[in-house]
C-alpha cells in the first residue's frame, strides 16, 4: 500500500506570498490604517493615484471614476 502524506500539499508560491504578506503587516503593527497609508504613500511617490470608492462618507464622498456612457435599453 501507498503511504498516506500527514501534511497538506503546498505551493511554494503561495507559501512566498503569505510570508510577505506576513512581513508587512508585522512591519505595520498589523494595523490596516497604517498599512493603507503606506501604500497609498508609495502610490503617491512612485506617481499613481488611489482609488476610493464614489460616495465613501469617511472621505467626504471620494474620487468618482468617470466611465464611458453605454447605452440604455
Amino acid at each position: 500500500m501507498a503511504e498516506i502524506e500527514t501534511h497538506p500539499w503546498t505551493d511554494p508560491i503561495i507559501e512566498e506570498v503569505r510570508a510577505v504578506r506576513e512581513a508587512i503587516a508585522a512591519r505595520y503593527d498589523y494595523d490596516v490604517e497604517k498599512i493603507a497609508a503606506a501604500f497609498a504613500e508609495r502610490s503617491k511617490v512612485a506617481g499613481r493615484g488611489t482609488a476610493s470608492p464614489a460616495g465613501d462618507v469617511r472621505k467626504g464622498g471620494g474620487e468618482s471614476i468617470s466611465r464611458p456612457a453605454t447605452a440604455t435599453r
